[in-house]
């Protein structure tokens, strides 16, 4: 049987996205912020916000040691506190905190410990910049 490796997408939607919200959930927690509040600022449900807080989702991989990724859920805890943010700017903050997380290497040692192959390939897919796709457009214009 031949297994599927997982994009580091997929493991990022697993794990990474929701210890950011995680992260999130409780900065805003300590704000007084309500878990309706929460869930209607993050776009999720209130149950899911009730297992960010209770660590029972989105602690799958662990940034409390990672000051810049720390630093960075401050600031969007205080954007969101301030009314800063829409909605839609809570998702692409997220999405860029992700980004981040990803091409810091941050994610590797998790994304290794679900897929062995990635770490036996010494995939670091994630850190490097523009792949096939942009080779492929850079090509196509100097034609």
């Amino acid at each position: 049987m031949i297994s599927k490796l997982q994009t580091p997408y997929e493991v990022a939607a697993k794990s990474v996205i929701p210890a950011i919200r995680g992260m999130i959930s409780k900065k805003l927690m300590e704000r007084n912020f309500t878990q309706a509040e929460i869930a209607t600022t993050l776009g999720i449900t209130q149950p899911a916000v009730s297992k960010y807080i209770a660590e029972k989702r989105g602690h799958a991989i662990d940034f409390d040691e990672k000051p810049d990724v720390k630093e960075m859920i401050d600031r969007i805890a205080d954007a969101i506190q301030q009314r800063k943010l829409n909605r839609l700017q809570v998702a692409i903050t997220i999405k860029e905190v992700c980004d981040y997380i990803m091409q810091s290497g941050y994610m590797c040692g998790f994304h290794y410990d679900v897929e062995p192959e990635a770490k036996a390939m010494n995939c670091t897919m994630c850190m490097e910049p523009a792949g096939i796709l942009q080779i492929s457009k850079t090509q196509k214009r100097n034609r």
